[in-house]
């Protein structure tokens, strides 16, 4: 009887599988795409971030246009006590919050909260949007109070609408009868704006004024390179660790930051071009212009 024929296909089969130096060849391989693709991956994510940033930055604008329409071109001031805040259930900001409900109600983020239908995500970016989702599922108080200070943008608020804590909001008179030098440097109504495309309203900011002292990506007030005397604020270079070094602007793009300009425009511009004061002031006309002669 003949014996059965082995099919081709198992002729001379090899099971022995890989060989160790096949499976590194492999491996190596797969190491090497993997060093290729992750550059073109890391392009894509930061892209990516920038262009949330940048769509965060026109949402922001236009809640802030919309409050200067219902307020008859008044600007919405950056840091003033005693202005009222709603939360999104239709009632004022509770006076018992976690901070303090006055406190809260004097920085911007809720008082624009309306115009943004009280849908405060859009502040919060990145790894921090975690932070926001954890506070929106706790205490409201605390909610509230955190909100208010770590949006992803700061305000220019000592130039533009007005900061109590730096030179706003003090009476056109001295004492003694003469013009009070520290008032009308600020702008306080659209049609003031001479060059809007220049003037920043909001940028990306950061800050290590935490109970951690760890830096968070995000802070309501961005400060200016001068302010009153010639003394620059700003240390001579930026630095990632220390966010008061260019104002609490933060460069998370590289080194540029995301700025938003009072006529709408959200730019990338280089934490640098920044130390101009002509694009934080509404009066100056030299970089190191300052508010005192």
């Amino acid at each position: 009887m003949a014996s059965p024929r082995v099919p081709a296909s198992h002729a001379g089969a090899n099971p022995r599988g890989f060989s160790l130096t096949e499976l590194l060849v492999v491996i190596g391989l797969i190491a090497l795409i993997l060093a290729l693709l992750l550059p073109a991956i890391r392009m894509v994510q930061g892209v990516a971030r920038k262009s949330r940033e940048v769509a965060s930055g026109r949402s922001i604008f236009a809640a802030w246009t919309g409050y200067a329409t219902d307020a008859q071109g008044q600007v919405l001031p950056g840091f003033k006590t005693g202005l009222p805040a709603w939360v999104a259930s239709g009632e004022r900001m509770p006076a018992d919050a976690f901070g303090g409900g006055p406190t809260i109600a004097a920085r911007w983020p809720w008082r624009l909260a309306p115009y943004l239908s009280f849908d405060m995500r859009g502040l919060y970016l990145g790894g921090e949007s975690e932070t926001y989702a954890q506070l929106a599922n706790g205490a409201p108080a605390e909610f509230y109070y955190f909100t208010s200070l770590y949006p992803a943008f700061g305000m220019n608020s000592a130039f533009v609408g007005g900061d109590s804590e730096r030179y706003g909001f003090l009476p056109a008179t001295l004492p003694n009868g003469s013009a009070n030098p520290l008032t009308g440097f600020y702008v306080t109504r659209l049609s003031s704006i001479v060059k809007p495309a220049s003037l920043t309203v909001f940028a990306g900011a950061r800050t290590n004024a935490t109970a951690t002292g760890s830096i968070t990506e995000g802070f309501f007030r961005i400060e200016s390179p001068y302010l009153a005397d010639a003394t620059a604020r700003w240390a001579a270079a930026y630095d990632p660790l220390d966010p008061a070094s260019c104002g609490n602007l933060s460069a998370r793009h590289g080194d540029e930051v995301i700025v938003v300009n009072a006529a709408g425009g959200v730019e990338s511009v280089q934490i640098d071009v920044m130390r101009d004061m002509r694009r934080w002031a509404n009066g100056a006309d030299r970089p190191d212009w300052r508010i005192l002669p």
